[in-house]
C-alpha cells in the first residue's frame, strides 16, 4: 500500500468512535479528488471548507432523511452537524407539506425558497469542521499525521497535487473502508437493522419504495364485508383515503413485510412519519397477525413468511430492540 494511503487507512482505521464527523470528514474529501485531472497546473491542490461541508450535509441529509440513523453514543447531545441536518430537513418538509423522503442530490433549495436556511446550515456545518474536525483528524496517540495544511484564513484545506491523485487513485477502496468503519460505528449507536445495507444504499442511490398494492389480497381477509378499517383509529376507510403503513417505521426495517403492515388513513401514515409505535399498537399487531394467518391459504410464501414471525416474536423482538 502507498505510504500516503496507509497513513489515510491508519487514521480511519484508529480513530475514535465519539461521533462520525471523521467519517463524513475524509469521504468528502475523497469525493472532492474525484474532480482534479494530472493535467492540473497547481502543484498544491485546495479544498474549500464550505465545499466540504456541502459534501458532509448531503451524507447526512441522506442518511438521516430515510433511516433517522444516531451518529454518535450520547442521544441527549446529538452532534451539532447532526442538529442543523434536522432542523434544515424540518423546514424541507413544512415548505413541501409532507414527510416523503427525497435524495439531498435531488432538491433545489433556491426553488423551494429554502435558500437562507440551506446556507446557514451549510455554514454551521462549516465552522464545526474548523473548529472540530479538520485538525483533530490528524492527530491519533498523540501524533500528529501532515497528510494536509490548514489554511484558516482561507478557510482552505491543502494538499499536494501528488497526494490528490494519489487519494483519486485509491479512491474505491478508501470509500469501500470509511463506509466499514462507519457502518461499525453505527452500529454501536443503533439498534436498526441492516446497516451495512442501509449506507451502502445511500451511495447506491437504491432506495426504493415498492408498492404496498400487493399486499392487499392478504390484508383484505381480515375484512369480510369488504369494508377495510383502520388499523389505529378502527374506522372504516374510503377507496381514496387507504394507506398501507409499517407499523415499525420503515426507516428501522428498511424492508415490507407482511407482518409489519397495517391498513390506516392517508393522514394517520403522515401523521406518524417514523415515530416507533406504542406498545399498545404492538400487542394488537400481534394479536391481527394471529388472526391474519388463520385467515390465510396454507400454500404461500407469504403465509410461511407470517408463520415464522410469529414463531420467533419478531414484533416484540423489533420493537424492543429499536427503543434500546
Amino acid at each position: 500500500m502507498d505510504c500516503y494511503i496507509k497513513q489515510w487507512h491508519d487514521l480511519i482505521l484508529n480513530c475514535n468512535f465519539d461521533n462520525t464527523y471523521k467519517m463524513v470528514w475524509s469521504k468528502a474529501i475523497v469525493e472532492l479528488s474525484l474532480n482534479i485531472n494530472e493535467d492540473a497546473e497547481e502543484e498544491t491542490i485546495a479544498f474549500d471548507f464550505g465545499e466540504i461541508a456541502k459534501l458532509c450535509l448531503k451524507y447526512y441529509w441522506n442518511q438521516t432523511i430515510y433511516f433517522d440513523l444516531i451518529q454518535s453514543p450520547s442521544f441527549k447531545k446529538p452532534p451539532k452537524i447532526i442538529t442543523s441536518t434536522k432542523e434544515l430537513i424540518q423546514e424541507f418538509f413544512c415548505k413541501r407539506g409532507n414527510v416523503q423522503p427525497i435524495r439531498f442530490e435531488k432538491i433545489d433549495f433556491y426553488s423551494l425558497k429554502l435558500e437562507k436556511q440551506y446556507e446557514k446550515t451549510v455554514k454551521n456545518i462549516t465552522n464545526t469542521l474548523r473548529e472540530n474536525v479538520c485538525w483533530r483528524f490528524k492527530e491519533l496517540n498523540g501524533y500528529t499525521y501532515e497528510i494536509y495544511d490548514l489554511d484558516s484564513s482561507k478557510r482552505n484545506v491543502v494538499f499536494s497535487k501528488q497526494n490528490v491523485l494519489k487519494l483519486k487513485e485509491h479512491s474505491d477502496f478508501l470509500f469501500t473502508f470509511i463506509n466499514y468503519r462507519w457502518t461499525q460505528m453505527l452500529e454501536g449507536f443503533n439498534y436498526s437493522p441492516k446497516i451495512s445495507r442501509k449506507v451502502r444504499a445511500i451511495d447506491e442511490d437504491n432506495i426504493k419504495r415498492a408498492s404496498l398494492k400487493k399486499f392487499y389480497k392478504h390484508l383484505d381477509l381480515m375484512f369480510e364485508d369488504g369494508q377495510r378499517k383502520c388499523f389505529y383509529c378502527g374506522e372504516v376507510i374510503n377507496d381514496t383515503d387507504v394507506s398501507v403503513d409499517h407499523v415499525i417505521p420503515w426507516s428501522y426495517m428498511f424492508s415490507d413485510d407482511l407482518w409489519n403492515l397495517v391498513y390506516c388513513h392517508k393522514g394517520e401514515n403522515s401523521k406518524k412519519s417514523n415515530r416507533l409505535p406504542s406498545e399498545e399498537d404492538i400487542v394488537r399487531l400481534e394479536n391481527r397477525n394471529t388472526r391474519l394467518l388463520q385467515c390465510m391459504e396454507n400454500k404461500s410464501l407469504d403465509y410461511d413468511q407470517l408463520q415464522i414471525a410469529i414463531d420467533k416474536d419478531y414484533v416484540k423482538k423489533f420493537w424492543i430492540s429499536f427503543k434500546g
